[in-house]
């Protein structure tokens, strides 16, 4: 689903909504800062930065504004309103640990793909990703089975709404390649990204659908490396499959 670009937008939640995520980018920020980086008066921004202040969205000390803890709320909020959370991050667990790899939990929402969940075996070594990082679809395995679930129509809205962003030299940003992949995709029944997201960063991935027609990834993430010896490419794609099936499983015997 691509966000529907209404002309009745409000301006000022807007320029609120560029001051947090300006905040977020930056790790903290001065109000100068702020107003420097969004073109924006100081007695403007002043007057947001007291109103975040006020309802516990930002936090100031020592002149540097830093988000507050209030997002935590609406976050989790937002995660939990999925209603496959639980049973998800237990396959997660399950499939770390088997596998000796990263595991990732990413779900589709307005063409893009949001990192929700992750679990790291004993002693692994994280390699891309954060929980509530939006990545573009076409960057990663989890993210490209997620599009070869959908509609080629429904993937032309995505690829011409966000277009194909170039984050390595190995990003795919060609649409016709990108479709003839997705068709892969289907066939075989899992994805693969070699360096697309992040250089010497591979990834494997698979998708499904929960009861409320929600798209989601599970993907592997680790650097090339860590895939070498005993199969494991030819493994990992079985093991993601079986886990889907579980959660599949899973939740259809919650909604009976």
């Amino acid at each position: 689903m691509i966000p529907n670009p209404s002309s009745r937008q409000v301006q000022s939640v807007r320029t609120s909504f560029r001051i947090i995520q300006l905040i977020q980018d930056f790790g903290g920020a001065s109000l100068n800062e702020v107003a420097d980086q969004l073109d924006l008066a100081k007695s403007t921004v002043h007057n947001y930065l007291g109103t975040l202040e006020a309802m516990g969205y930002v936090v100031e000390q020592d002149e540097t504004y830093r988000l507050g803890l209030r997002f935590l709320t609406h976050g989790m909020a937002a995660k939990n309103s999925l209603r496959v959370s639980e049973v998800v991050q237990q396959s997660l667990s399950t499939l770390s640990q088997d596998i000796s790899q990263p595991a990732w939990w990413i779900a589709e929402e307005f063409g893009r793909g949001i990192f929700l969940a992750k679990s790291v075996p004993e002693d692994g070594a994280e390699s891309y990703g954060s929980v509530g990082k939006r990545s573009y679809l076409h960057t990663h395995a989890p993210g490209k089975a997620i599009l070869a679930r959908l509609p080629r129509e429904e993937v032309q809205k995505i690829v011409d709404y966000h277009g194909l962003p170039k984050h390595t030299t190995e990003t795919m940003t060609d649409e016709a390649t990108l479709m003839r992949e997705l068709e892969t995709v289907r066939d075989q029944g899992f994805a693969v990204s070699e360096g697309e997201a992040a250089l010497a960063v591979r990834s494997v991935g698979v998708a499904f659908e929960d009861p409320q027609g929600r798209r989601h990834g599970i993907g592997v993430f680790g650097y090339t490396h860590d895939f070498d010896g005993e199969n494991r490419d030819e493994n990992i794609p079985s093991r993601l499959n079986e886990v889907v099936e579980d959660i599949g499983s899973s939740l259809s015997k919650e909604n009976r």
